[in-house]
């Protein structure tokens, strides 16, 4: 049976207690081929179980790259994440529009892309992805890119094979969007998607919200081969919880 690549962003499941080379062991016992969002310092224990270190995060979730004047803070910023991102192996460095703070929506994606388009040629160079991720402006109050149109108009815009989209079906939904009426035509844009349930992001399960029966299917079958990151809160120990959603994941295909 062909299993989907599935990977593990450690801010909602690595605990201070946890042994790093007994978690990223379970988690590649697990069947997980990658993590995301490590901390650099226990990049050799998750690397030494097996597992691809999928991405980190950039600066910028609120005050970001929509306004001008956090370009000459934010910029340095993000080419050191690259520089990081390179140096390990890794693939994609996440970044995003900050809050909107009154301002008009399309003002704040001309500034975005303006940054973007500063960074690409030398992420592209370095190998790594920029992958830009909306929000929903619920848990996050205020942040501007919280609808797919901005996303895809980033991209567009920037025109670099360098900057792609990070899909989170969670945030989307909890904004009322059409998933896969957005998803599937603009999935050439999509460089890696998380999951949850909606409303609570807790673990995803088939009596939930969210139909991932089908949009897992659909989306496979429409060619997508990148991570699906498991990017929920777990309500109990989290290797457990892990190990549930990827076999229900799995099975999705069976």
């Amino acid at each position: 049976m062909e299993r989907l690549k599935q990977s593990v962003p450690d801010w909602c499941f690595y605990k201070p207690q946890h042994d790093p080379d007994e978690y990223y062991g379970g988690l590649r016992e697990i069947g997980f081929a990658g993590v995301e969002m490590v901390d650099p310092a226990r990049w050799p224990a998750a690397i030494a179980a097996g597992l691809q270190i999928v991405n980190l995060s950039g600066p910028g979730m609120t005050n970001g790259l929509n306004r001008p004047a956090n370009h000459a803070e934010l910029l340095p910023q993000i080419r050191l994440a690259i520089a990081a991102a390179a140096r390990g192996g890794i693939r994609d460095v996440i970044v995003f529009s900050g809050n909107r703070e009154g301002q008009d929506d399309r003002e704040g994606l001309a500034h975005t892309v303006a940054a973007l388009k500063h960074l690409a040629p030398e992420a592209h160079a370095a190998g790594v992805r920029l992958a830009f991720e909306m929000l929903n402006s619920h848990d996050h109050a205020d942040y501007q890119a919280d609808r797919s149109w901005y996303g895809v108009e980033v991209v567009r815009q920037v025109g670099s094979p360098a900057v792609k989209i990070l899909y989170d079906i969670y945030h989307m939904h909890r904004m009322g969007e059409d998933v896969l009426g957005t998803l599937l035509p603009n999935l050439r844009d999509v460089c890696h998607i998380h999951v949850a349930a909606s409303p609570r992001r807790d673990r995803p399960t088939t009596a939930g919200e969210i139909d991932y029966r089908t949009i897992v299917r659909k989306v496979h079958a429409a060619g997508y081969r990148g991570f699906w990151g498991q990017e929920f809160v777990p309500a109990g120990e989290s290797l457990d919880e892990l190990a549930k959603a990827f076999d229900l994941f799995n099975s999705f295909l069976a």
